[in-house]
């Protein structure tokens, strides 16, 4: 329901949904995660599925979605551990590799940690935030930082992912011309620069560097306009990143002029063999039939090119928004339990607590598990509708009608 709302796909066409059943509550999960939020909303998707025989009839866009929702929940309680964020709580599940020894809040490696990744020592923490992170006074900028890369990441990989399946589109259907000139050059220009970004987000990730770790962001400018970095990733990463620059800038003509030359060739063939198989034409063209057009066709390619290199980019900004999401969710959460249960915590009273509850479990209910829930889908949706479906997704189908005579009848006579 959700991809056809936005288009229904062509026969045999790749369809998104099969990827979306996954990736849609994933994506939300990664913008609403907590544990606490996420198992209140798995339980409300668990009881629409035990109560799906009364929503059937009563509430049909409930019913429709209760499956959807048990998934959002679900994935939003995983996505919550590797946070390790309950109601804006850190849980420690393990032992904590920081600690406060002078309890002057500077918080210090333990003794025997394995800080620089060995393999000598106490390793990292098993799974997700530590918990000593959060209540640290830089806990918002590391939570960033990592929210913000985990978003570039995700997102990378799934347009990677949308330009795959536009190589699958070319293959079924024969058009060497597309796939040779627009899919290699597509994922070439998305390999080159953006996977080159993501690898030195793992890179930084998982190796110590000692003399100041480099900005991955001055690392991409200097990459873009040819200047030497002066705080490169490694030795030889500076000469890697000018080789990928340059691919990634000749896939761009690749992409522009030659699909026009060779459908331009092939219609001058086809005027002198009139004998020629049009359906052969027209399968490695992939336009229309009519009357053939070349500064149509190539300013049509001027603006798929144009609008795939430019949205390229803007889309992968785009994928900030799980950030974002990420981001305005723990501070609203964090904020709501401050403004009410931990007063009453802090005043040391029965009522006080009793009240704080009250006010809290109904702000959560309202905003949390209302507003909050309608707002990361929303988001969630546009991610899938435009920076997924656009790499391979023409959405100009119409749904599969079967062939029902009591219906023809009805039409006749009306």
């Amino acid at each position: 329901m959700v991809i056809n709302t936005y288009g229904f796909p062509r026969y045999q066409e790749a369809n998104p949904a099969l990827l979306a059943v996954v990736t849609f509550p994933f994506i939300f999960g990664m913008m609403y995660g907590d544990v606490g939020h996420g198992a209140m909303l798995f339980l409300a998707g668990l009881a629409m599925c035990y109560y799906s025989d009364q929503l059937k009839f009563g509430m049909p866009d409930l019913y429709m979605a209760r499956f959807m929702l048990t998934q959002m929940g679900f994935f939003a309680i995983f996505c919550g551990l590797i946070y390790n964020d309950f109601f804006s709580i850190g849980l420690p599940f393990f032992d904590s590799r920081w600690e406060d020894p002078d309890g002057d809040g500077l918080y210090a490696p333990k003794e025997g940690v394995d800080i620089k990744n060995t393999g000598t020592g106490s390793g990292p923490y098993p799974f997700g935030v530590d918990s000593a992170w959060h209540g640290s006074q830089n806990e918002l900028l590391f939570m960033n930082s990592l929210k913000m890369k985990l978003s570039v990441l995700f997102g990378v990989g799934q347009m990677i992912v949308g330009v795959f399946l536009r190589w699958g589109n070319a293959i079924y259907e024969k058009n060497m011309v597309d796939f040779v000139f627009e899919c290699i050059p597509m994922m070439v220009f998305m390999v080159c620069f953006f996977g080159w970004m993501d690898a030195m987000i793992l890179y930084k990730w998982t190796h110590d560097i000692d003399t100041g770790a480099p900005s991955i962001i001055n690392s991409l400018i200097c990459m873009a306009m040819g200047q030497d970095d002066k705080m490169p990733l490694w030795d030889g990463s500076v000469g890697l990143a000018k080789s990928l620059m340059m691919y990634t800038v000749i896939s761009v003509p690749f992409m522009l002029f030659p699909k026009p030359i060779l459908l331009l060739m092939k219609e001058n063939a086809k005027k002198k063999n009139p004998a020629a198989n049009d359906e052969e034409s027209q399968g490695s063209g992939g336009h229309g039939h009519g009357e053939f057009d070349f500064a149509e066709i190539f300013i049509h390619q001027v603006i798929e090119t144009i609008e795939y290199v430019l949205g390229t980019v803007s889309h992968t900004a785009s994928y900030l928004r799980i950030w974002a999401l990420s981001l305005a969710h723990q501070q609203l959460s964090l904020v709501f339990f401050q403004k009410t249960i931990q007063m009453g915590l802090d005043a040391g009273s029965a009522i006080g607590i009793y009240i704080g509850f009250a006010c809290w479990f109904a702000i959560t209910c309202g905003v949390l598990l209302g507003m909050d829930v309608l707002e990361c889908f929303l988001h969630t949706l546009r991610l899938h509708w435009v920076e997924f479906q656009s790499k391979f997704y023409r959405a100009d189908g119409y749904p599969f009608e079967p062939y029902d005579i009591r219906t023809m009848l009805i039409l006749t006579e009306a």
